[in-house]
């Protein structure tokens, strides 16, 4: 078991862990971050951001990339390792990685949420030979392909506005009767000749060939059944936190997100979190790194010297 030389470790190095670790650096607090995703998270998902004060329009990965140099220029320490589990034994914290144990007085969790998947009974076979649930990620393997996008929220159609500039074809089906996503954002995909949309609409079924996708099966309201030759199919149906390692913790949880209050404080003591993986209303970059600054001054309050 080592024991860092840090105060406190942050888990999770999306822009809620990265602020996080940048107001502790920045107030001379022996931070680590421990992470086993590429920093930046989610943002490394998203092709285009436009919400985010500073920058007109920006790409998800080249504003993950910002926010790491940041973070690499205040020389804050990051360990990239998958954390497995947490032990809480009152003034110290016991942090399990896949690969080692470190002892520390405070933990920040910072590690989001991940993409919700369909359920469907091959889905998880078709990782990779057709399913996806990025984008800017895998766009490019669909060149003049048709496609499908399930969901209809902002990043379901802003992702069909992206693959639309590779793909052949783009068929987004969605369950409901119109979509959730912002007004300027639906308009630019009903007026895009490449996109169809089928509303009230469920995928059913995956059909392959040689064990790679090539068509979906989806049913409507009124059980009518239609089949959608495509390649690739992207799916953006929602989230869920990201708390596998928590599973041993005795965190107060709501809908599985954990209940923090307006300091970021958890139910345990010294266990602070912040961003998409507690329970709230509005899931953004903005108040993602709104809560890591909450949640990092008030442990430098409570633990000032």
């Amino acid at each position: 078991m080592e024991k860092l030389d840090s105060e406190v470790i942050v888990i999770g190095s999306g822009s809620a862990g990265i602020t996080a670790a940048i107001y502790l650096k920045r107030a001379n607090a022996n931070v680590v971050i421990i992470d086993s995703d590429a920093p930046g998270g989610l943002l490394n998902k998203i092709s285009i951001v436009e919400n985010y004060p500073g920058y007109g329009k920006i790409t998800g990965p080249d504003l993950a990339y910002n926010m790491f140099m940041q973070m690499m220029d205040l020389n804050i320490s990051y360990k990239q390792e998958k954390v497995i589990d947490i032990i809480d034994n009152g003034e110290v914290k016991i942090v399990k990685t896949e690969t080692n144990e470190y002892i520390t007085k405070s933990i920040i969790i910072a590690t989001g949420r991940k993409a919700k998947s369909l359920g469907l009974p091959n889905e998880n076979d078709l990782i990779g030979s057709g399913i996806s649930w990025c984008a800017i990620c895998d766009g490019a393997l669909f060149k003049d392909k048709d496609v499908v996008v399930v969901g209809g929220g902002n990043s379901a159609l802003e992702e069909s506005l992206y693959l639309s500039a590779i793909a052949k074809s783009i068929t987004i089906v969605h369950h409901r009767n119109e979509f959730t996503a912002e007004n300027k954002i639906q308009d630019l995909v009903k007026k895009n000749p490449k996109i169809r949309i089928f509303y009230n609409s469920e995928v059913k079924q995956l059909n392959t060939s040689n064990n790679i996708l090539n068509s979906v099966e989806i049913v409507n309201d009124e059980r009518e059944k239609n089949i959608i030759k495509a390649e690739g199919m992207f799916i953006y149906i929602g989230f869920e936190p990201a708390i596998s390692f928590l599973s041993n913790l005795n965190i107060e949880k709501k809908n599985g997100y954990i209940v923090v209050n307006e300091n970021m404080k958890t139910s345990i003591n010294n266990i602070y979190a912040c961003g998409d993986v507690i329970a709230k209303d509005v899931y953004q970059i903005t108040t993602a790194v709104g809560e890591a600054s909450i949640a990092a001054t008030t442990y430098l309050r409570e633990n000032a010297k």
